[in-house]
């Protein structure tokens, strides 16, 4: 689900985009595990994950705003994807949850490794999209967080491609975000293994 992106043609030169997508391998395949696509045709399936992804976003966008400072919230907030869940949550006639608990993330190059993770999902929710509309699925009618900004979405990670090549500049930065991204996927399974009581692995 939050799929990281293939390797586009014109990745930004450097090895930021290549450490994080390396560092961050295991443990987004096992929130890709926990949400488990041919599921999410089961509305209650469905419903639960987008529960929990709401939560998840009430915390996480706080807590990467602050680690970014001023100057970066307006770009945040353009970019955010919580309007889209709860439309998709009164669709299904589901309460959200309370926000999650979110750990602080240790200054920018931290935040840049969780927007990583945030923003390479919006990609991700473009397949999920295409394969519920094509199984007829809950997608169809409440798909608005996976769907998100449509065809203006490649731009919007090729935007981000570039930030983080210009953020994650030196070895240290790129390790504090390598960090930060592999903690954001370990919050987000462990909110989804507590909503559907199942376990994976860990990364």
């Amino acid at each position: 689900m939050h799929a990281v992106p293939a390797r586009f043609p014109d990745d930004p030169p450097g090895d930021a985009l290549a450490a994080l997508r390396g560092a961050t391998r295991a443990h987004h395949d096992r929130v890709d595990r926990l949400v488990d696509l041919p599921r999410m045709q089961d509305r209650d399936h469905y419903t639960r994950v987008l529960q929990v992804l709401d939560a998840f976003l009430a915390g996480w966008e706080p807590v990467v705003a602050a680690a970014l400072g001023a100057r970066w919230q307006p770009w945040l907030q353009a970019r955010s994807r919580r309007a889209f869940l709860r439309q998709d949550l009164r669709e299904l006639g589901a309460a959200p949850d309370a926000p999650a608990r979110m750990p602080a993330l240790a200054g920018g190059a931290a935040a840049w490794g969780s927007v990583y993770v945030m923003e390479g999902s919006a990609l991700g929710g473009q397949f999920i999209a295409r394969h519920l509309s094509h199984t007829g699925a809950e997608g169809r009618s409440a798909g608005s967080y996976f769907r998100g900004w449509g065809e203006a979405t490649g731009g919007m990670w090729r935007d981000v491609r570039g930030l983080l090549a210009q953020e994650l500049d030196t070895p240290e930065r790129i390790a504090q975000a390598c960090d930060a991204a592999r903690e954001t996927f370990d919050t987000l399974a462990h909110l989804l293994e507590g909503t559907l009581h199942e376990r994976t692995p860990a990364a």
